[in-house]
């Protein structure tokens, strides 16, 4: 078993394949022995497992394994996964969700490209870690990020979270806390057990009352990135 520090906690964790590894390399702890939880994966049911998903492999399965149960553990911590990508500019985040194939990779890209001369990165691509710090609530990457493995191992200030349509015009609107639950809800991890999914929805509660979400209907262009930049970022004179 080795140690990691992912979004502010120390976790144990074993891996049997070298993917798992290899993306949680980069947050390995240097001093080992103390965690504040563990993680042990049952590989007996593998095989069955895969009988029923004929495009997954062993080495995928831990991976998905191993990032479930973290983020699961996480919410003990004040934390959770969003089904986002997370990209920074000028030392805030901005996640943007959406359900799978609907462009938040490809919109993030957009900020890369338009505002390079800033040098905007991604911090995680696909499953951030959101977790509220005493000065607020931060976006962290974590090994868990996705089929493309872009994460930073660093903490990042949120600045907002946007969810996006896809549509030939670009338009953005702040949402009203009341329209963001269910959203929130759809793209995290609903736990099963009772006393978590209670802490998962206190904590979407205190993310509401702190960090606006905005509904961003845009094509792919440079034009939706600053858009979205200027009304998330406070940079729009008529937000």
């Amino acid at each position: 078993m080795k140690f990691y520090n992912i979004a502010g906690v120390t976790v144990g964790y074993g891996c049997k394949y070298p993917e798992t590894e290899k993306r949680s390399r980069p947050y390995l702890c240097t001093e080992s022995g103390y965690a504040d939880f563990t993680i042990k994966i049952n590989y007996d049911d593998f095989d069955e497992a895969l009988q029923e998903m004929p495009l997954m492999t062993h080495e995928l399965l831990e991976y998905m394994r191993i990032g479930s149960c973290f983020y699961s553990a996480l919410l003990d911590f004040g934390g959770l996964m969003l089904h986002a990508s997370a990209v920074v500019l000028d030392g805030n985040a901005y996640c943007f969700s959406a359900h799978s194939g609907t462009g938040k990779s490809t919109h993030t890209t957009q900020w890369l490209e338009h505002f390079k001369d800033r040098n905007p990165y991604i911090i995680n691509d696909d499953k951030p870690a959101i977790k509220l710090e005493e000065d607020g609530f931060k976006v962290y990457g974590t090994p868990f990020s996705g089929k493309h493995d872009i994460s930073v191992n660093t903490a990042v200030p949120l600045k907002g979270i946007a969810f996006i349509e896809r549509s030939n015009t670009n338009s953005i609107r702040r949402l009203e806390p009341r329209e963001v639950f269910s959203l929130l809800l759809n793209q995290t991890v609903r736990p099963k057990d009772e006393g978590k999914l209670d802490k998962l929805c206190d904590l979407i509660d205190k993310l509401l009352t702190q960090v606006p979400v905005y509904l961003l209907r845009c094509n792919i262009s440079h034009e939706a990135a600053q858009l979205a930049y200027d009304e998330m970022s406070g940079n729009n004179e008529n937000s």
